[in-house]
């Protein structure tokens, strides 16, 4: 997803906003939702939250072995790490192994290089 997102940055969005109207200006108000319930309602998932998007981003980040530390941290639970430290460095490879899983649609498929990204 990282080189999709640069792309759509450097020749669309520019270093400030990552969604925009057509003409260039930031969205106003409910724009990006109103546009996400659309969606939703064509592909027949009327039901799924926009908050459900980050629940199935952290499951399918720990489908590639991302570590309880790891989740919490691309989750922004800071107070935790205290407890738990995940691996700096260690997104960078989750991110890598979450494009594999976007291109295979499978965990199961992945290569074992990448299914096992944290498993140490």
């Amino acid at each position: 997803m990282t080189p999709i997102l640069r792309l759509h940055l450097d020749e669309f969005a520019g270093r400030k906003r990552l969604f925009i109207r057509r003409d260039g200006s930031p969205l106003r108000g409910k724009t990006l939702y109103q546009a996400y319930v659309r969606a939703r309602k064509k592909v027949g998932l009327d039901k799924l939250s926009f908050h459900d998007l980050r629940h199935t981003g952290q499951t399918l980040a720990a489908q590639t072995g991302a570590t309880i530390a790891d989740l919490m941290k691309r989750l922004g639970h800071c107070r935790w790490r205290r407890l738990l430290h995940a691996v700096d460095g260690w997104d960078q490879e989750i991110d890598k192994a979450l494009s594999a899983l976007a291109a295979h649609g499978d965990a199961a498929r992945l290569p074992k290089s990448v299914a096992t990204v944290g498993m140490g």
